[in-house]
């Protein structure tokens, strides 16, 4: 972020340096605001941008005209000025623009300040917001890649996922307790937010181009760690050594690796479907109680499983049909 941070901070200087040079050559008044709004608009997301910068043009001529209209037919007083100041920002709530309001309250303050109107005024005010936003746009355009960061966070979700999943199997098998399991789904908790938050920050650094797979992949890891939290439950009994344990554990040992493409994951709903049959069908009847509790917590722990591999399908189905996850 450090090194974001800095080029961030670099692209506004050096696009605050061009902006007010250009107005200088075109010797256009109050040439300095344009650094206002170079920086307010480098601010924006730059998903955002440029639906902020044609709010923020259109915006300039409600601004522009209706401020002409009350100082021409109400004088050049400060009332007048606050009148303005009301209607506008009442609009833009209105309109949803309120975004726009301060870069154009700062257009309009120029006007005020020279006591005049006139067609040259109106373009040198429009021409400052145009210019501001354009450099921003230009310049905002250069970024860093961090496409490498987030497929070292998917490899690291995917390692412990599978650590995860390593030990329910050991657990199913009465040889790993749950402690072991909450402090990687801790690990993996604060993983997954930072992995989130970075591929937002991935998704909103393109104007146009849609990179929502990022959003969406640790989205999907999201629900599976929350299903995952929920069957440790199910895993704090002594499991009894019986078919019905162990079918669970094979299942648990091998899920990473067999869902990663979409006829892997078909295969593994009927794995599921053979295991659910099995239980209805063929199990035999629990005989006391901890048999009826070993069940219980099986079948939970089964119907779980087949969400998660639900909740992969449908991503697989969305974003990945046909390829291999890493």
């Amino acid at each position: 972020m450090t090194k974001e941070n800095i080029l961030t901070s670099i692209k506004i200087t050096i696009a605050v340096i061009i902006g007010v040079l250009i107005a200088q050559i075109l010797n256009m008044d109050f040439h300095l605001s344009v650094a206002t709004i170079v920086i307010v608009s480098m601010l924006s997301a730059k998903k955002q941008s440029l639906k902020l910068a044609s709010q923020r043009l259109f915006s300039a001529i409600i601004a522009l005209t209706l401020s002409s209209f009350l100082f021409l037919s109400l004088g050049f007083s400060f009332p007048v000025l606050m009148l303005f100041v009301f209607i506008f920002t009442f609009l833009m709530f209105k309109l949803d623009t309120k975004v726009a309001i301060v870069l154009n309250v700062v257009l309009v303050i120029h006007i005020y300040t020279l006591k005049e109107i006139s067609l040259l005024i109106l373009l040198n005010e429009f021409g400052l917001m145009a210019l501001g936003i354009f450099v921003a746009l230009i310049v905002n355009s250069f970024t860093l890649d961090i496409e490498g960061e987030l497929i070292q966070y998917k490899d690291s979700a995917e390692l412990i996922f599978n650590n995860v999943f390593n030990n329910m199997g050991k657990c199913l098998d009465n040889q790993c307790t749950n402690d072991t399991i909450r402090m990687e789904l801790n690990e993996l908790d604060i993983l997954l937010q930072k992995a989130k938050s970075r591929a937002y920050d991935y998704m909103n650094s393109y104007y146009i181009q849609e990179n929502n797979y990022y959003v969406e992949y640790f989205s999907m890891r999201r629900q599976q760690y929350h299903t995952v939290r929920l069957m440790q439950k199910f895993l704090a009994s002594n499991f009894l050594e019986q078919k019905e344990a162990i079918m669970l554990k094979d299942f648990t040992d091998n899920f990473i690796n067999n869902t990663k493409v979409h006829n892997m994951c078909e295969n593994q709903i009927e794995i599921l479907e053979e295991i659910k049959h099995h239980f209805t069908y063929d199990a035999q009847i629990p005989l006391d109680h901890q048999q009826l509790q070993n069940r219980i917590a099986l079948h939970q722990y089964l119907y779980s499983l087949e969400d998660l591999v639900k909740v992969k399908m449908r991503f697989i189905d969305k974003y990945e049909k046909g390829a291999v996850l890493k």
